[in-house]
């Protein structure tokens, strides 16, 4: 009988898994704030600067690129701060160097977007799963696979590809006092085509605020 109510945790507890992975398969917003107290207009003839933070240069440019290019197509003049020679663009934005790159550069919105990799690491192609129960908890890297919350999952080690989830941290604030007006999380599934991702993460990422009235 142990045996039998083990075998179905261990079902019931694969289902879950299945259903929790499917869940996170497409890009979504996780998180969206709108300051109450700004009744802030479109950003539609403002000049907006757009400041992307990544451990990589590459990636933190066509991060920026995307920003400048999706907000143009909606009507939004954007300027890429990769653009301005020394700019601050690794400093938090209220900061006092930060302001004072921004009152230097006559913007009048802030726009940034810090990204991350998750901690979970999913190989492809995605073959056979094993998936075992233990009285553990937390998670971590295995040989060949991970564990979270005591399940143990199993990926094929020869020529598979270890790729990981991005996920985004967004804000756009009111460069002249800086005021925080909207900010907001995103996530995107697993690819082995980083600027794609990132692309898709822009994409929700604006049109969240678009929704928001903000554009």
């Amino acid at each position: 009988m142990r045996v039998m109510l083990r075998i179905l945790q261990s079902r019931l507890l694969a289902a879950g898994l299945v259903v929790a992975l499917a869940g996170c398969a497409t890009t979504r917003m996780t998180a969206e704030w709108r300051n109450p107290a700004i009744t802030a207009p479109s950003l539609k003839g403002w000049r907006v600067l757009v400041v992307c933070r990544a451990p990589d240069e590459a990636v933190r440019r066509g991060c920026e690129d995307q920003w400048s290019n999706q907000l143009g197509a909606r009507g939004v003049d954007a300027d890429r701060s990769y653009s301005i020679p020394g700019f601050p663009w690794a400093s938090p934005d209220a900061s006092d160097e930060m302001m004072a790159a921004l009152r230097a550069s006559g913007v009048a919105a802030l726009a940034s977007m810090s990204l991350h990799v998750s901690a979970v690491a999913v190989m492809s192609p995605g073959a056979q799963v094993g998936v075992g129960v233990s009285a553990g908890g937390g998670g971590g890297y295995r040989g060949g696979g991970f564990s979270v919350g005591g399940i143990g999952i199993t990926f094929p080690i020869g020529g598979a590809t270890a790729t990981q989830n991005l996920a985004a941290s967004s804000s756009l604030m009111e460069a002249a006092q800086g005021t925080l007006v909207w900010s907001g999380s995103a996530s995107t599934p697993a690819s082995g085509d980083v600027l794609g991702e990132v692309a898709a993460l822009t994409q929700i990422t604006i049109e969240a605020m678009q929704k928001a009235g903000l554009i």
